[in-house]
């Protein structure tokens, strides 16, 4: 392991040991063996403090680095007065040995009664930890199989559904052969609603997981090619902008169709509609009714609608594209008092 170059705290405390053990040494007025023997654990502690803050230390101390000044500056006064003791009995011929073993014995027991609790609290808080990531884990899985269902279903409803639209539409044609009732008219309406609310439902269970590859494209290029295909009446499209984005482009055309599809249903069928760009992202605005104050924070929500035939799925579409894409959006009022959705975190080419 490379070592950190930034100097922490346990690598200050072992070399200071180091030092203060050989200053000390280097002053002592005793024989060379019963020096080194008196130096040998001081110095092994010390070195084996440098060793572990050099390669090991920081990932754990580097945010906790007043901790652990603390607990050493509280360790150091510590064992400063327990050392004065034991000095102070060590100087007296009349101590007893007993009492001066019994006497170390206790505050190793007590030290290792403190080291214990500390690690009976890590082990417990790993034990927990890794329960969290079972569960998790557990939480995951079964949110998965859950969404598999969901995909599952909704194919099947869709392909259910779909048939007999289909057979309807048909019987339909063959109807208006025969005559030309205005009731027809309406029931036409009413199963191509129908084939948009299928594909709207689809499109809502599975554009989350739909984005492929983002690769450069251009905002405009595919504002007009979604603009043909919807249904525009007399409303116009203005494009202003001609740079480039990272996006799934058919998830992009996506968003847009669904943009548009909005501002023409809740805008009047000669609605203006802009794409233009922002400095991190892009925009769609209308020049239409606009979102009520008390509708724009709900209104990219499953089942919320300002009115008109929607079923308040078109945006939601929109706003779970976007988060795919890691885009996030604000929805806010037009110069000319229409909608206007805001597209910012977008990525561009360099």
């Amino acid at each position: 392991m490379t070592p950190n170059s930034r100097v922490n705290p346990v690598t200050v405390v072992g070399a200071s040991i180091i030092v203060a053990t050989a200053a000390v040494g280097a002053t002592a007025d005793v024989e060379l063996g019963v020096l080194s023997l008196q130096a040998t654990v001081p110095g092994l502690i010390g070195v084996g403090l440098v060793a572990y803050g050099w390669f090991r230390a920081d990932s754990v101390v580097g945010p906790k680095r007043w901790t652990v000044l603390k607990w050493t500056a509280t360790g150091l006064f510590a064992f400063t007065v327990l050392g004065a003791w034991f000095g102070e009995m060590a100087a007296r011929t009349e101590t007893s040995i007993a009492l001066s073993i019994a006497g170390s014995l206790s505050v190793g027991a007590a030290l290792g009664t403190v080291i214990g609790i500390y690690s009976a609290r890590i082990n417990r808080t790993n034990e927990l930890l890794a329960e969290t990531v079972t569960e998790l884990e557990a939480a995951n899985d079964r949110l998965e199989r859950k969404n598999e269902q969901l995909d599952q279903f909704v194919d099947i409803a869709s392909h259910d559904l779909r048939n007999p639209v289909n057979v309807a539409q048909g019987r339909l044609e063959m109807a208006r052969e025969e005559s030309d009732s205005e009731h027809l008219e309406k029931a036409d309406d009413a199963l191509t609603r129908m084939n948009t609310l299928i594909n709207d439902l689809v499109s809502l269970t599975k554009a989350g997981d739909q984005i492929e590859e983002v690769v450069p494209v251009s905002p405009g290029a595919v504002s007009r090619s979604a603009w043909g295909g919807v249904e525009t009446e007399d409303a116009s499209l203005t494009v202003e902008t001609d740079g480039e984005i990272y996006a799934d482009e058919s998830r992009l055309r996506q968003v847009l169709e669904n943009l548009f599809r909005n501002a023409i249903q809740h805008g009047g069928e000669d609605v203006t509609v802009t794409v233009g760009p922002l400095a991190e992202g892009f925009y769609v605005e209308d020049t239409g009714a606009g979102i009520p104050d008390d509708l724009r924070g709900q209104v990219l929500d499953d089942g919320v609608t300002t009115g008109g035939d929607g079923v308040g799925l078109g945006l939601s579409i929109v706003e779970q594209i976007a988060t795919a894409h890691g885009w996030k959006i604000a929805v806010e009022q037009s110069a000319e008092g229409g909608a206007r959705f805001e597209f910012v975190g977008v990525e561009s080419p360099e």
